[in-house]
């Protein structure tokens, strides 16, 4: 396959009208017609959005309590209250007899902003964030930096926590298309984890042996996305399905350069099963070319520290 291949003209119609939505410190510049489908969201803890539900705090906070303390007997809640804001309810509690002699307290905290509630699985190590937490309409991109989660945006200009951020698209006119991009800022990149995509290809390759699954490559090796020197692998299954990986690993466990980020694309979805449709919908031209439209327009969402790329034009892809 080579490195550039034309849309089509059913692709160039896809993306004749694009849009941008972003997700964590990134965006993506998608067609009009795509939804944005928010996965895992956690900085530096997990983050739940209950959308609509910003009056339902103290019920939802009360209930948290009543299951910390319905878990074990010697479990003890050591705060319930308001937390760093006004807007913000806080738990603090040891789950057991153990947690308590080893000193690992818990937290759970649950924010509201305009008519959503944030459950943020934290205490303390949240407190620097929550002031900057507010919500947001998922059409909004915000300029300033830091994370957008679902409905809402955390600003954040230190970059001094971990993050971890998934997302993927749906496409209306391509239903069995599935797009996603993750990242992980402080993930382990020790021995093999530290590698890199062929090099872990390789690796069960030489495992499997003879078991290893029969592929056709359409393309594999190294690629560049922003700032990020990745690798590739382009493969079609034997049942027709696209099965296509990219990955970029991070010595530098940066918000600039995280530990791995990486995109994956695969078409034959029905579902949320991958090969569970009939037939693929792409060719394989088509999906080449799609999936490198996708993956060229992920970037940075704002060019300012901790993100800042050198790049004078923050919107070039």
């Amino acid at each position: 396959m080579p490195d550039q291949v034309e849309l089509s003209p059913r692709l160039q119609a896809l993306f004749a009208s694009t849009k941008q939505v972003c997700f964590g410190r990134y965006v993506l510049e998608v067609p009009t017609e795509a939804e944005l489908i928010f996965g895992s969201q956690y900085s530096p803890a997990e983050i739940v959005t209950h959308v609509g539900e910003a009056n339902s705090a103290r019920e939802k906070a009360e209930a948290y309590r009543n299951k910390i303390l319905e878990a074990t007997d010697t479990a003890e809640i050591t705060y319930f209250g308001p937390g760093p804001t006004s807007n913000s309810l806080q738990i603090r509690y040891f789950e057991n007899e153990n947690a308590r002699a080893y000193g690992n307290k818990g937290g759970h905290t649950f924010v509201a902003s305009g008519a959503h509630l944030f459950e943020w699985y934290g205490a303390r190590i949240v407190a620097p964030l929550i002031g900057g937490l507010r919500a947001r309409d998922n059409t909004e991109i915000p300029q300033e930096p830091g994370v957008c989660i679902d409905h809402g945006f955390i600003a954040d200009s230190s970059g001094a926590f971990q993050e971890i951020f998934q997302a993927g698209i749906a496409l209306p006119s391509l239903p069995d298309v599935s797009f996603s991009v993750d990242s992980n800022k402080t993930a382990s990149v020790e021995g093999e984890n530290g590698e890199g995509l062929l090099a872990s290809i390789a690796r069960q390759r030489r495992y499997l042996g003879g078991d290893y699954p029969k592929l056709t490559t359409l393309r594999e090796g190294k690629r560049v996305v922003g700032v990020w020197h990745g690798e590739e692998s382009l493969v079609l299954r034997e049942d027709g399905t696209h099965d296509f990986e990219w990955e970029a690993v991070g010595k530098e466990r940066t918000t600039l350069h995280p530990s791995s980020i990486g995109a994956k694309m695969y078409t034959k979805v029905a579902a949320n099963l991958v090969g569970a449709a009939d037939k693929a919908s792409l060719t394989d031209d088509e999906a080449v070319a799609l999936w490198d439209r996708l993956l060229d327009g992920v970037r940075f969402r704002v060019n300012a520290p901790p993100t800042q790329t050198g790049d004078p034009d923050p919107t070039r892809r």
